[in-house]
């Protein structure tokens, strides 16, 4: 059996920081970022729903049939609470519009927030205890990455994304079935049991299998793990730590903070990133410098090359890739030839073969840099040179969207509608973004009505 030191171990500290996160107040900077991100979150489910994941994930619904929980985002009916946050999860991550966190590799968005509106609507839970448990999801999916070394793990096979997202859901049910610390050790033990996801999630060319592993499996997972939980299953504890637990399994190779360093409600939401573009998250600089460069650039019949450095780690999950929305070389392309982008041209798969595309991509170079890479942050050089010679260069060091440049209210309240009213309308979408800017005010009832509105 192993023995532990409750004062030292990362399991307790855990345990304790999602029963204190039940009744935990919210600072009002962590109050308006996580609406930022439940916003942003519903733009990409409901836009995803258009998409061939989304059309994909949606045939599913007549297989997991059952109670009526929650809503199902594109679809007219409310399926059983792990089926709906699976689904929306799909779609959250149908495409790449979803938020990322960038320093320990994982999006949080496509998998918590699903996770928490299902719950929310099964169980009657508040506008108020939906933002508290987002924000604990956050938290938690960083952390426990954090405390792994996401770089160690992902070299190692095992996929960041899964393993921060079924965390991050876990904790979200976790806060929302209103956990005490030792219902939450029992819940992070069949979390670490799920633990799962490899790396090889990179040669998926259709995007599904890359939602599920993102988003989808670690809704099902987590919400699962705390239905059994609460329903009173026992479990091994402390088990993150000791021989054959998820630390010595995954390796532990990050330089960060540990479990036990305090928790504070809310601060991994605030690091968190929204995307100003609906692209990849490493493709953000190189587009943020483009954009940054406008009227300087040479048209795309007179461009000679293009040179791009990335972060090293980055560049490599871009790189020449078949999915036209993680592509940097087939992106830079299509801005260079469109003047910019948008959601739906990125999604155009038709310009994959475009001849003015194909032929400005092949001009385009990228390489990885050490130096980005040594020096942090979402960072890109770009430089453009024409046919005559003439040059322009621009470093993007912090994206649009980042925590170190956050867009502002108003410009997620425009990329939100841009993505809902193609599939709601501009009434209904007024009316969601509406309840969704106001969510701490919202009772239970009116909770359940507004996420009824995404379908």
């Amino acid at each position: 059996m192993y023995e532990r030191d409750q004062s030292t171990s990362p399991t307790a500290a855990l345990a304790t920081f999602l029963e204190e996160a039940t009744t935990s107040p919210l600072r009002a900077a962590v109050i308006e970022k996580t609406k930022h991100h439940i916003v942003d979150t519903f733009a990409a489910m409901i836009s995803g729903a258009r998409l061939n994941v989304g059309v994909s994930a949606l045939r599913a619904t007549d297989a997991l049939a059952g109670a009526p929980d929650a809503t199902t985002i594109g679809a007219q009916r409310r399926l059983p609470a792990y089926a709906a946050g699976m689904i929306n999860a799909m779609l959250a991550h149908a495409d790449e519009t979803d938020d990322s966190h960038e320093m320990s590799k994982f999006h949080p968005g496509c998998a918590i927030v699903p996770a928490a509106m299902a719950i929310c609507q099964r169980d009657r839970r508040s506008g108020a205890e939906m933002l508290r448990a987002v924000a604990c999801g956050y938290d938690t999916g960083a952390r426990i990455l954090e405390a792994l070394g996401p770089l160690g793990i992902h070299q190692r096979g095992h996929s960041t994304h899964a393993c921060g997202s079924l965390f991050g859901a876990g904790a979200a049910a976790s806060t929302l079935y209103r956990f005490d610390a030792s219902s939450a050790t029992r819940l992070i033990s069949y979390l670490t049991h799920e633990a799962s996801g490899l790396s090889s999630w990179l040669r998926d060319r259709d995007h599904i299998q890359k939602a599920y592993v993102f988003g989808a499996m670690s809704v099902k997972n987590a919400l699962i793990a705390a239905a059994i939980t609460h329903s009173g299953w026992t479990g091994v504890e402390y088990s993150l730590e000791g021989e054959s637990g998820l630390f010595s399994v995954f390796g532990q190779s990050g330089a960060g903070r540990g479990l036990t360093e305090p928790f504070s409600l809310g601060d991994e939401i605030l690091r968190s990133n929204i995307k100003k573009w609906c692209v990849g998250s490493p493709i953000q600089a190189a587009l943020d410098s483009l954009d940054a460069l406008g009227e300087s650039l040479p048209s795309a019949d007179t461009v000679s090359k293009v040179l791009i450095q990335l972060p090293t780690f980055e560049a490599t999950i871009v790189n020449n890739r078949d999915m036209a929305s993680i592509s940097l070389q087939h992106l830079v392309a299509l801005f260079l030839v469109d003047g910019g982008l948008t959601f739906d041209s990125v999604h155009d798969v038709a310009r994959l073969t475009d001849p003015v595309v194909v032929a400005l991509r092949d001009k385009i170079s990228l390489s990885g840099s050490e130096a980005l890479q040594n020096e942090g942050g979402r960072q890109a050089i770009v430089t453009v040179i024409d046919i005559a010679g003439r040059q322009v260069e621009h470093r993007t060091r912090h994206v649009r969207g980042t925590w170190g440049n956050p867009m502002p209210r108003g410009e997620v309240d425009d990329k939100a509608r841009e993505l809902m009213e193609p599939m709601l309308g501009r009434d209904r979408t007024g009316q969601l973004l509406e309840r969704l800017w106001n969510l701490e005010d919202l009772s239970a009832a009116q909770l359940d009505q507004a996420i009824a509105l995404a379908t």
